[in-house]
């Protein structure tokens, strides 16, 4: 009687979870669909002038404005907004970043220098969002489409992952799946995202390709001394976790404490550094560092004797780093590493702990072959750069001018 007792209390505390998760998510839904615009717009074949910001002549430039959220420190998609933009602004473009949410330009300055100090171009409120007139407007995600249809000019919109895959099966899967489909001229950020949009999507309008690059001046490679793995004591683990599901925020603890098991039995222990949530964030099996800078960021790299991080959707720029500070880098197998990286540079896991202990043990086994790894990764960072992918963009742009 007890026992059936606290089975049905069980199962009504998780139904009231499930109706508050219910109504959280219908919220949400509802906030979206107040400014959600899914009508099918046609960009002109070539771009036209609107006449802003010191339009007087010929000559001067085009003014190009991404459209975001809000500006949010330490945010890779926002990082990679503001080095394209910059590009572009070296290109020659006049070059702004509107917000579509209430935030004063004061904070919107501390949060986009903390992302990229030296960036280059103007920031916009939403109050002046709502006037402006840009010859070329920039959607940078979903959630922004509707804001950058609404403005006059040439609609683009720079993918940076197929972001119906942020969510389960539901109204915002379908919500930012019918965005690819709007007519916005779509520019993505390495091929992947094309192929998904192509095969998953029936879009009406171009879908443009530039190469995923990485900044490595920033990470300056380190070079390790991998015969010493064989004998280490203690292993570092340098750990990329985000809370949303593509970054696996339950998998990888589970991997680890598997790891950890397997590796306790050598005599060796597993120093698992968690970081890109804020300290709050808690996961097993190690801690969370918090949100880094690039200067810690590069501390931890230096430290640490092997990256991990989980590129199940479009790639991140955090393998990249890691690849580029020279940090040997653990990905998964079931992710998209192998379409931005030739094959053996990296780690690849199953969802095993003790399939990726015996393959982190071949590894560390054989110094030559770690080096070999790390050398492949290299080749491929050297083809890539945002001065190079900033050109390509500016190219796409010129081939729709007057």
């Amino acid at each position: 009687m007890i026992e059936a007792f606290k089975r049905e209390a069980k199962r009504r505390v998780l139904s009231g979870i499930h109706a508050v998760q219910a109504r959280t998510e219908r919220k949400r839904v509802n906030d979206i669909l107040k400014f959600y615009d899914p009508a099918v717009i046609s960009n002109p074949e070539q771009i036209e002038r609107q006449g802003q910001i010191g339009a007087e002549g010929d000559g001067a430039p085009l003014t190009i404005w991404f459209i975001i959220t809000r500006m949010v420190r330490f945010h890779g998609g926002q990082t990679s907004v503001l080095r394209l933009g910059t590009e572009l602004a070296k290109q020659g473009f006049a070059v702004g970043y509107a917000v579509y949410k209430a935030q004063s330009k004061e904070e919107m300055e501390l949060c986009a220098r903390s992302n990229l100090a030296g960036y280059q171009g103007k920031l916009y409120t939403r109050q002046e969002l709502a006037a402006g007139k840009p010859d070329i407007v920039i959607a940078t995600s979903w959630d922004t489409v509707s804001f950058a249809k609404r403005l006059p000019g040439y609609k683009m919109y720079f993918v940076q992952d197929y972001e119906p895959y942020f969510y389960s099966f539901g109204e915002l899967f379908l919500l930012a799946k019918k965005t690819y489909e709007q007519g916005l001229h779509m520019v993505s950020l390495g091929k992947w995202n094309r192929d998904m949009i192509l095969r998953e999507c029936k879009p009406v309008s171009p879908v443009d390709v530039v190469d995923f690059p990485c900044e490595k001046k920033e990470y300056p490679r380190i070079e390790r001394k991998f015969e010493s793995y064989r004998t280490k004591k203690t292993l570092i683990f340098a750990v990329y976790l985000k809370y949303y599901g593509k970054r696996l925020p339950c998998i990888i603890p589970h991997l680890l404490e598997e790891l950890a098991e397997e590796f306790k039995k050598d005599g060796v222990v597993l120093d698992v550094r968690y970081y890109g949530e804020a300290k709050n964030f808690t996961s097993k099996g190690g801690r969370n560092l918090g949100m880094l800078n690039k200067q810690e960021l590069y501390q931890l790299y230096a430290e640490a004797d092997f990256g991990m991080v989980a590129s199940m959707s479009n790639i991140s720029l955090v393998p990249y780093e890691m690849l580029a500070a020279g940090l040997p880098v653990i990905e998964f197998e079931d992710g998209t590493f192998t379409e931005f990286f030739p094959e053996d540079c990296a780690i690849l896991t199953s969802l095993s702990g003790r399939e990726l202990y015996q393959r982190l043990k071949a590894a560390m086994a054989d110094p030559e072959g770690m080096k070999r790894r790390q050398e492949r990764a290299k080749e491929q960072l050297d083809l890539v750069s945002w001065e190079k992918t900033g050109a390509q963009f500016a190219e796409i742009i010129r081939g729709r001018c007057l």
